[in-house]
C-alpha cells in the first residue's frame, strides 16, 4: 500500500500544543479513503524523526513558513525520490514563494480535491508545480477527520468553567467561508467568502462519532462565525442537548440574540469568543469589521446574561490607533469584564488586504520577516511589526502592556497555554 505522511512544521512559540493539526486530519482521511496509508507528524523541532513515504504533504501557515523552507530542504535531502507537496494559508496567499523551497508542488486553497486527484494519478501529478484543486460545495461529502492518527495526550485544548476543565476538546468545523472583509484576515484565501454549511445531521453524526470512538465530550468549533445561520444553530443546539457535550465557538456580536444564546447554553455552549478588536468605532471602521461599538457592548451583555462565558478578542496597534482609541478599548473592557481574553497585536499577515496595501490603511510595515511575526507572543506580548500615523512601535508596545495589565486586573490570567518566557525565537 502506498504511503503519505502529512507534516505540521514546528512553531516554537508555546511550551505546549493546544490543538492537533486539524486540516491535516481532514487530508489524511481523504488519503485513507483513496486507499493510501496515512500518517500525521506534528513536528516539535526540525530534527524530529520522519518515516519513509511515497508522498509528503506539508501544511504551513505564515508564522511557520521560515521553518517550512528549512523542512523542504531536509525532505529533499533525505527523501529525494518522494513527491513533496506544500499547502496551507501561506502558499495559497503567496504562490511565488514555492520557488524559495525544495518542494515539488503546491496545492492552493482547499486541498481535498487536489490531493485526491494527485493520489489517483500519482505519476501525472509529479510533473505539476501547481496542482489544481477547488472548493467543495457539499461539505457533507468530506470524510470525518482522521483523529485516530493523532496522539491526543500531546494536546491541551479543553472546555473550561473558570479555571476548571470541564472536558478535553477536539477541533470540529461546521462551515467553511466567511462573507466579511476584515482587513487583517486572510482566511478567505483558502475558504472563500461564500459560506458553505454542513448539514445538521452530518455535524451531529460527527459529534456522536467522537463520543463513541474517543470518549470526548468537548468540542472546539473552528467556524469563522458559528452563529451566521441562526436557524441552523437553533437546530444544532436542540440536537446537542441530549448528548451531554460542552463546546466553544467564535461569534460576532451582530449575529447574536437572547433566545439564540439561551438555546446555545442549553445545547452545551460554555464559551463564546467574541472578536471585539477595539472599543473605538473609528478603529472598527478602519478594520472593516462591519460592527459597531454599541453592538459589541450589547453582545457582551447578552453573553454574560445567558450564563455563557465571554472570551474577548482584542487587537492593539490597528490602523488609526491612537492613545485615545486605546482608552476607548479600556473603557469597553471595564464595562463588561470578560472571563477569558486574547490580547493580540495588529499583524499584517500574507493573504490579508493590509499586507498587500498598507498605504491604504495608513500604516507602516516595519518588517516582512515572518520570523518576527507573532500576534500573541511570549509573556502573552505579541511582536509589534507596524506603526500607525500617531503611534510608534514603542507606543504600541506600551499600549499592549497596559491592556494586558488591565485584563489581568479585571479578569485574571486567561486559561490558555503558558508561552515560553525569556527565550529567543527558534525560527
Amino acid at each position: 500500500m502506498p504511503k503519505i505522511v502529512f507534516i505540521a512544521p514546528p512553531y516554537n512559540l508555546f511550551m505546549e500544543s493546544l490543538d492537533a493539526p486539524f486540516s491535516l486530519m481532514y487530508l489524511a482521511a481523504v488519503a485513507e479513503k483513496e486507499g493510501w496509508e496515512a500518517e500525521i507528524v506534528d513536528m516539535e523541532s526540525l530534527d524530529y524523526p520522519l518515516p519513509d513515504a511515497d508522498v509528503y504533504g506539508v501544511g504551513s501557515s505564515s508564522p511557520q513558513w521560515p521553518q517550512t523552507i528549512k523542512l523542504s530542504e531536509r525532505l529533499a535531502d533525505e527523501f529525494p525520490d518522494s513527491l513533496k507537496i506544500v499547502g496551507g494559508n501561506h502558499i495559497s496567499s503567496e504562490p511565488d514563494d514555492l520557488d524559495s523551497t525544495m518542494f515539488d508542488s503546491a496545492i492552493l486553497g482547499e486541498a481535498e480535491i487536489g490531493l485526491a486527484d494527485t493520489l489517483n494519478n500519482f505519476e501525472f501529478a509529479k510533473g505539476m508545480r501547481i496542482i489544481p484543486s477547488k472548493r467543495i460545495n457539499n461539505l457533507d461529502s468530506i470524510p470525518f477527520p482522521a483523529r485516530h492518527l493523532v496522539d491526543w495526550t500531546k494536546y491541551k485544548r479543553g472546555i473550561y468553567w473558570g479555571k476548571e476543565e470541564l472536558s478535553p476538546a477536539v477541533s470540529i468545523i461546521s462551515s467553511r467561508g466567511c462573507p466579511r472583509h476584515c482587513c487583517f484576515c486572510g482566511s478567505s484565501v483558502v475558504f472563500g467568502r461564500q459560506t458553505r454549511f454542513r448539514s445538521v445531521e452530518n455535524v451531529v453524526s460527527e459529534v456522536k462519532h467522537v463520543i463513541e470512538t474517543m470518549g470526548y465530550h468537548g468540542f472546539n468549533f473552528h467556524d469563522d462565525t458559528f452563529s451566521l445561520d441562526r436557524n441552523r444553530v437553533m437546530r444544532l443546539c436542540k440536537e446537542f442537548e441530549p448528548l451531554n457535550i460542552v463546546w466553544r465557538c467564535l461569534c460576532r456580536a451582530d449575529a447574536l440574540d437572547k433566545k439564540l444564546l439561551n438555546n446555545m447554553y442549553r445545547g452545551g455552549c460554555r464559551e463564546i469568543v467574541l472578536g471585539l478588536e477595539s472599543g473605538s468605532q473609528k478603529i472598527l471602521d478602519n478594520l472593516q469589521k462591519g460592527t459597531t461599538v454599541e453592538q459589541n457592548l450589547h453582545g457582551m451583555k447578552l453573553i454574560k446574561e445567558s450564563g455563557i462565558q465571554l472570551k474577548a478578542g482584542i487587537i492593539v496597534g490597528s490602523p488609526g490607533e491612537t492613545w485615545e482609541t486605546v482608552e476607548e478599548t479600556k473603557n469597553m473592557l471595564r464595562q463588561y469584564p470578560p472571563v477569558f481574553w486574547n490580547m493580540s497585536v495588529f499583524t499584517p499577515f500574507p493573504g490579508a488586504d493590509v499586507w498587500k496595501n498598507p498605504e491604504k490603511y495608513k500604516i507602516k510595515i516595519l518588517t516582512r520577516d515572518l520570523r518576527k511575526y507573532a500576534m500573541v507572543g511570549r509573556d502573552y506580548r505579541g511582536s509589534v511589526v507596524v506603526e500607525t500615523e500617531e503611534m510608534s512601535k514603542e507606543d504600541i508596545e506600551q499600549a499592549r502592556d497596559e491592556l494586558i495589565d488591565l485584563l489581568l486586573d479585571i479578569s485574571g490570567p486567561t486559561y490558555e497555554l503558558k508561552p515560553k518566557i525569556g527565550t529567543k525565537d527558534e525560527n
